[in-house]
């Protein structure tokens, strides 16, 4: 009778044990479900965050870009500012011609062209040598 007993009990252990790694299994099973899951999830926030980066990068360039037009402006506007509403773009060239302006400067500042802005030069040159 004991043989009968221990019989069944290793029949039931052996039960219980196969019951459980199937259960063990089945767990396993779901797991690597969804670690498949969380690495696609992980590879697709890797790509948006990818795009993220270059589309800041983007922005960023074009920020710069605006930065530096604005710059330009505001100097622009500074030099309209500076002018003397009565005065002509010629009288204008004439007093920054005395102050040191280059031909470049004639140009930008009063819309001169670069012969125009020459000749005031060269005279500017014959009125100081006399």
């Amino acid at each position: 009778m004991i043989p009968y007993i221990v019989m069944t009990l290793a029949l039931l252990i052996a039960m219980a044990s196969a019951a459980a790694c199937f259960w063990l299994k089945h767990q396993l099973d779901g797991m690597r479900k969804r670690l498949n899951l969380q690495e696609t999830s992980v590879l697709a926030l890797r790509g948006a965050l990818s795009a993220l980066h270059s589309e800041e990068q983007q922005f960023e360039a074009y920020r710069k870009k605006v930065d530096q037009q604005l710059r330009r402006l505001a100097e622009q506007q500074e030099q309209v500012l500076m002018r003397d509403v009565d005065e002509g773009p010629y009288r204008q060239a004439m007093r920054m011609v005395r102050q040191g302006a280059t031909r470049d400067d004639l140009v930008a500042s009063c819309g001169l062209s670069s012969g125009e802005a020459e000749l005031l030069l060269a005279m500017h040159r014959d009125q100081s040598v006399s």
